[in-house]
């Protein structure tokens, strides 16, 4: 009987030991990931900065991801955007037209186009910690009025928050 309790000890901490060492597969990034995050942003380089955030869809395709941002305003009139956008992602463009607006913020438009949105790697510095990190660019157009929408990638630096 000893000896069973001492072989089924030993079987149980050679698995132990073997499923210990196994390493977490590495988790990879998405067909997007180099246009991907979190930006703050201005409209027609006026106000305060909004978060504006791009990320990729369910189906991971290197040629369409989301813009959104609940917060970006031109004064008193709402931008509130949500919608998929194609991209370009060995230049790092993207644009599409009468994207369907699914932001659930109240007077959001129901429509909304993005031409020449372009990312630009370490196009910008942070405004505080002069940290180098990517600058974004895109015309939002809204019932036939066009708004320049630019800012940098979140830097990580609190002291770049907006």
């Amino acid at each position: 009987m000893k000896k069973i309790n001492i072989i089924f000890i030993f079987i149980a901490l050679v698995t132990v030991a073997i499923s210990a060492c196994k390493k977490d597969p590495e988790p990879g990034g998405t067909a997007v990931q180099d246009m991907a995050g979190d930006w703050h942003v201005k409209v027609n380089e006026a106000g305060a900065y909004s978060t504006l955030y791009t990320f990729n869809t369910s189906e991971n395709t290197p040629n369409v991801m989301w813009v959104q941002a609940a917060g970006l305003k031109s004064g008193a009139v709402v931008l509130a955007i949500k919608g998929k956008t194609g991209v370009d992602y060995p230049n790092k463009l993207f644009s599409a037209s009468n994207i369907a607006n699914i932001s659930t913020v109240a007077g959001k438009p129901a429509t909304f186009t993005i031409a020449n949105g372009k990312i630009i790697p370490n196009g910008t510095k942070g405004p505080v910690s002069k940290t180098p990190t990517d600058s974004i660019y895109f015309e939002l157009n809204v019932s036939g009025t066009v708004y320049k929408v630019s800012g940098y990638h979140k830097t990580g630096f609190l002291e770049d928050l907006p």
